[in-house]
């Protein structure tokens, strides 16, 4: 579609009520003419725009940027803004308007922030597609739910395009971790969902790339802890919430990985000095009192 003011311009807009901690409210996309110009203005939302070719310039908060292919930048709620195409080579752009309760903390998580709007260098044909499929997925009118899902999928991956540029500005509490720190904390993830099944550390090892003895090693640098004596953490930690409950200690102990209960009892009071029924016994003269 061509507008007073672009060669081409669209816009797919959510049907659905916005009811998220994360919503994509419209997807488009404009070429627009030569020095064409929005704002000074301020917006209630976030809107980003990724440029596929060509110039303009983005001015937010006092700051001058110019951006070019495979530059993004975003206003965020409340800011004044501007941004202009470039006279001899006019930029085309895609944009994205998202919110909700979570949107501002998912962007500085990845270090976009109101201090850093911009993000530079990206490979615009793969923002391209992954935009053109937000927009599409708007498109479908596939209800409320599978829209919600389809394009907020999409919002994620793009996000993910941006974090990869934008390793220099995520915040050390989310920064990318060392290869060792990456296999071990896949490892954790498996023990803390796994916990309850027969456990074989030459096995998961393999399956991370690594030899049980580097594994172990790099497992114990990393927690202090054996492989084997985190597993037994979690399950006795495990076990110490089930005794709340009415299971037997022998359901509790197959519930969390010991097929043998008197193994079970033995190492649940090497780890807390009481048997099972002992740690149980002073829990309900606890709540008695």
């Amino acid at each position: 579609m061509e507008t007073p003011e672009h060669y081409e311009y669209r816009v797919e807009i959510n049907p659905y009520p916005y009811k998220n901690e994360l919503n994509v409210m419209f997807v488009g996309a404009a070429r627009p003419y030569p020095l064409h110009q929005i704002g000074p203005a301020v917006h209630d939302y976030i809107l980003i725009h990724s440029v596929d070719q060509g110039e303009g310039t983005f001015e937010w908060e006092g700051h001058t940027y110019r951006i070019g292919q495979g530059d993004t930048f975003v206003i965020f709620p409340g800011g004044l803004f501007s941004y202009q195409s470039d006279e001899n080579e006019p930029w085309s752009y895609r944009w994205i308007a998202i919110q909700g309760q979570n949107a501002l903390e998912l962007l500085a998580t990845i270090g976009i922030t109101p201090s850093n709007p911009v993000i530079g260098g990206a490979d615009a044909v793969n923002l391209a597609y992954i935009y053109e499929q937000a927009e599409q997925s708007l498109g479908k009118r596939s209800g409320e739910i599978l829209t919600g899902l389809e394009a907020g999928g999409w919002l994620r991956l793009l996000l993910a395009e941006f974090a990869r540029q934008n390793t220099d500005k995520i915040p050390a509490s989310a920064r990318i971790l060392t290869e060792s720190e990456r296999v071990v904390e896949q490892a954790v993830k498996w023990f803390r969902t796994q916990y309850m099944l027969p456990v074989s550390i030459g096995q998961l090892a393999a399956s991370l790339g690594y030899h049980r003895t580097h594994f172990t090693k790099i497992f114990r640098q990393i927690t202090s802890l054996s492989p084997m004596q985190y597993v037994q953490r979690i399950r006795i930690e495990r076990a110490k919430e089930l005794l709340h409950t009415s299971l037997t200690v022998e359901q509790v102990a197959a519930s969390c990985g010991f097929q043998d209960p008197l193994y079970f009892s033995r190492q649940f009071k090497s780890s807390t000095g009481q048997s099972p029924t002992q740690f149980r016994d002073q829990l309900r003269t606890i709540q008695v009192k």
